[in-house]
């Protein structure tokens, strides 16, 4: 079969690594050969000087540019999805935050259309409601509830089949109830914005619980714990003990260098490991909106020049793309390009079922690709063999 699209790359990471010289063939939108130490054949897209990596996949992303993905302007969503396609990650998760029951089941109505019209949007992320009032970070408190079953099947229900992840917090009242439906409709679950105790993450584990939403943010560290039975304190694992010791559960990070200290972030993978932590950008609606004061998911906050984005005392999630993230892994925690970019393709791909198709630079993978610079950054993307 002659191929659609044929690329040469200087380097290349692949399952095996990063390799020298590579030509990757494209037919029917899927990757048909990978080739490594080969040289260019006419007609070869050539980039000597650049690095082919498998299209990013975000599991967590608000919006971008002043734009949430609770837009009722479908046009607004568009944008928003095209800010990060065109950012190098072809698969993504469109999140919503916590907002009243019939706020949400109306942006899960309208985000599930985009899901079932844009290749690059892989499911929904729903992010609360059910999470903890204590470690709600930018949720509005008013508007976090818990799982009873009346609102969770309202919401699986508005989904129309398209939620792919949901965070909640497995200590609130019906959580583990909620958790076994969910895996009953195909909802990958995730602890997260919660203080979840190392026994309660156990039961909830044992229900199908898999993942840990933003790894040290909005979720305890191990601590110390009053044990009335025993009457002494005792070593609290907490969510975080409970990922680095069970290796049932994946979780994810914000790499942007502000959200977790990088010297925190490398521990934690070279403790599980890169199939195991999933890189995410968690960008904002503040992502790609000039220095200054702006509004958007219902607050004020301020862009700084920097490149990160605050409201009061805190961040207001992130201002990153997937690339920057996979370049903090690389530059500030020294990790070898090929586990920055299993990290951000491979892993979260595996963590949502879909590692049979996406996140790896290999033949039958669907063929979204990105081309890096050697600062690693952007070059060109392409979603199903087609330049975005």
């Amino acid at each position: 079969m002659t191929p659609e699209l044929a690329l040469w790359a200087g380097r290349a990471v692949t399952p095996e690594g990063v390799v020298e010289r590579v030509r990757v063939q494209v037919a029917s939108g899927r990757i048909s050969a990978v080739d490594s130490g080969v040289e260019p054949e006419p007609g070869d897209a050539v980039h000597a000087d650049a690095t082919l990596v498998p299209g990013l996949v975000d599991l967590q992303v608000n919006g971008a540019q002043g734009i949430a993905f609770d837009d009722p302007d479908a046009d607004a969503r568009r944008r928003a999805v095209r800010y990060h396609t065109c950012r190098g990650t072809t698969t993504l998760l469109p999140t919503l935050i916590s907002a009243p029951l019939d706020a949400l089941a109306a942006a899960l109505e309208r985000l599930a259309a985009d899901v079932r019209a844009d290749p690059a949007l892989a499911g929904i992320h729903l992010e609360g409601p059910f999470l903890a009032p204590e470690k709600a970070g930018v949720h509005p408190v008013d508007a976090l509830l818990e799982p009873d079953p009346a609102a969770l099947e309202r919401l699986i229900e508005s989904g129309g089949g398209a939620l792919a992840l949901c965070t909640l917090a497995p200590e609130r009242p019906g959580a583990l109830d909620a958790i076994g439906r969910l895996l009953r409709s195909g909802v990958v679950c995730a602890a997260g914005h919660t203080l979840a105790s190392a026994a309660r993450m156990r039961l909830a584990i044992e229900r199908g619980l898999s993942f840990v939403t933003h790894l040290g943010n909005a979720c305890d560290w191990p601590g110390r714990l009053f044990d009335a039975e025993a009457g002494y304190r005792r070593s609290e694992p907490g969510v975080i003990g409970s990922f680095m010791s069970d290796a049932r559960l994946r979780g994810s990070l914000i790499l942007d260098g502000r959200h977790l200290d990088p010297g925190l972030a490398a521990a934690l993978i070279r403790l599980r490991g890169a199939d195991a932590v999933a890189l995410v950008s968690d960008a904002s609606p503040f992502a790609g909106l000039p220095p200054g004061e702006h509004r958007a998911w219902g607050m004020r906050a301020r862009v700084h020049a920097g490149g990160f984005a605050t409201a009061g005392e805190g961040l207001a999630g992130s201002t990153i793309t997937l690339v920057d993230a996979v370049r903090v892994a690389v530059e500030q925690l020294g990790l070898p390009l090929a586990d920055a970019v299993r990290m951000a393709a491979r892993t979260p791909a595996h963590a949502i079922g879909l590692g049979e198709r996406k996140g790896s630079l290999a033949a039958g993978f669907d063929a979204d690709l990105l081309l890096l610079d050697a600062s690693l950054r952007p070059v060109a993307t392409y979603l199903a063999g087609k330049q975005v």
